[in-house]
């Protein structure tokens, strides 16, 4: 049996009850806690007190562990990105972008923890490397909002239509008049 199998089956029924794939919900967990990170290091040297540093190393092991679902999740929406609509391009880059992203987290992470337990407080690199994860992510977090809100990617109803006809994409979609609303009849 395949290792990953039963991950990818929680993934799908998951996506069947909500009717969409779960990972622009579950993306919220990274970037809310590491953005709530970045936060609390900017406090932590304004002020100079030390439980920012620790609210920034916990916020961002939280926000470490919900990249995990984002990752599983935004791998299965990219497989059914086929390689030959331009919204493939854009998705490569947002899936990479978010791995050097994850990795400055990380490696910030690995250092928060190192000075920590050496009773230190949080090293500048430590400090730098979030933020540098933090400022990446907004532009990560852009470029995911341009695959689904111009390109019509990651809801499976909205890429098999794609697949089967020509039916405006993103704000193609979208009336002068309205923009919100959907033009009539779709």
């Amino acid at each position: 049996m395949d290792p990953i199998a039963p991950i990818i089956g929680l993934v799908d029924k998951t996506e069947e009850l909500i009717g969409h794939s779960p990972h622009p919900a579950i993306v919220a967990v990274p970037i809310g806690a590491w953005t709530v990170s970045n936060i609390c290091d900017g406090l932590a040297l304004l002020t100079g007190n030390k439980r920012y540093d620790d609210a920034a190393r916990l916020s961002m092991a939280i926000g470490l562990a919900g990249a995990v679902g984002a990752i599983v999740t935004g791998l299965r929406d990219y497989s059914y990105i086929p390689k030959e609509r331009p919204s493939h391009a854009i998705a490569t880059k947002h899936a990479v972008g978010n791995s050097v992203v994850g990795s400055l987290f990380a490696t910030s992470y690995v250092l928060r923890v190192r000075d920590h337990k050496a009773g230190e407080p949080t090293s500048l690199l430590a400090r730098v490397l979030g933020i540098a994860g933090g400022g990446l992510m907004l532009y990560t977090s852009w470029l995911g909002g341009v695959l689904v809100e111009e390109h019509g990617e990651g809801v499976k109803p909205m890429m098999e239509r794609m697949d089967s006809d020509d039916e405006p994409r993103g704000r193609e979609r979208l009336t002068p008049e309205a923009p919100l609303g959907l033009l009539a009849g779709s």
